[in-house]
């Protein structure tokens, strides 16, 4: 009875799904020093010839897509397909200058967290609001670009929901669909909450940004941290949790 038992072990261990781990970049794995709002304030003016201070719109949480729209709505703006790439590209370019000068801080922990994933097993990915070019740019100015292959980005929808959609397709083209995987969402804003929820995804709600922990327990987060130092209990409630 006992090799049977044995037999039924080893048989639900194999079972056991590959964890993919969807993360946000800024305030969640990065602080980038306000550099995604003053590059996208560069960026613009090299297009448009006038500088914008955007003081009415919230990056926190948002994606650089509906950043633009919102430009385009506030000031009557009129840009085609070419308008819009151009301004993205000098975006990714003037952010690159940024970060030159001065590479992006590390989130307590982030690093420590994305190692023990990778030393785990888990496939990470990225759900994040910025344009796919600044998105690594950001994460390469501190050596984590290597832990990501894919991911939903700004450039690809201006809602969070939808990037977070992209993010799931990319995975399943890179042979990571919901027949292989467990996933879960890493974020630090409401709004990461959100689009997790919308796509059937727990979420862990990180409170390294501008949202505290209640904030994000109201959000619907699955589970709440202070920042990514926990990582060894943040594996155990995946384990735990995500079968």
């Amino acid at each position: 009875m006992r090799k049977k038992c044995g037999r039924m072990g080893a048989s639900m261990k194999q079972a056991r799904k590959k964890r993919l781990v969807l993360f946000d970049i800024d305030g969640t794995l990065l602080d980038t020093h306000g550099f995604g709002r003053e590059a996208f304030i560069r960026g613009l003016a090299r297009v448009t010839g006038e500088r914008d201070g955007l003081d009415y719109v919230s990056f926190a949480g948002n994606t650089d897509r509906n950043v633009l729209d919102q430009v385009m709505a506030e000031r009557g703006l009129r840009l085609d397909a070419a308008d819009i790439e151009r301004i993205f590209s000098w975006v990714a370019e003037e952010l690159r200058n940024l970060l030159g000068e001065n590479p992006a801080k590390e989130i307590a922990g982030a690093r420590g967290f994305l190692d023990l994933l990778a030393a785990k097993g888990a496939a990470l990915g990225l759900v994040t609001g910025n344009i796919r070019a600044c998105a690594y740019l950001k994460l390469g100015s501190v050596g984590f670009d290597r832990f990501f292959r894919f991911g939903g980005f700004g450039d690809d929808h201006p809602e969070r929901e939808k990037i977070a959609r992209s993010a799931l397709a990319a995975a399943r083209e890179a042979g990571l669909g919901p027949e292989e995987t467990a996933a879960c969402l890493v974020g630090d804003t409401p709004f990461d909450v959100a689009a997790g929820r919308a796509v059937g995804l727990p979420v862990i709600g990180v409170a390294t940004g501008t949202y505290g922990e209640a904030a994000l327990r109201e959000a619907g987060a699955s589970v709440v941290a202070p920042d990514l130092t926990e990582a060894g209990r943040l594996w155990a409630w995946m384990e735990e949790t995500l079968g």
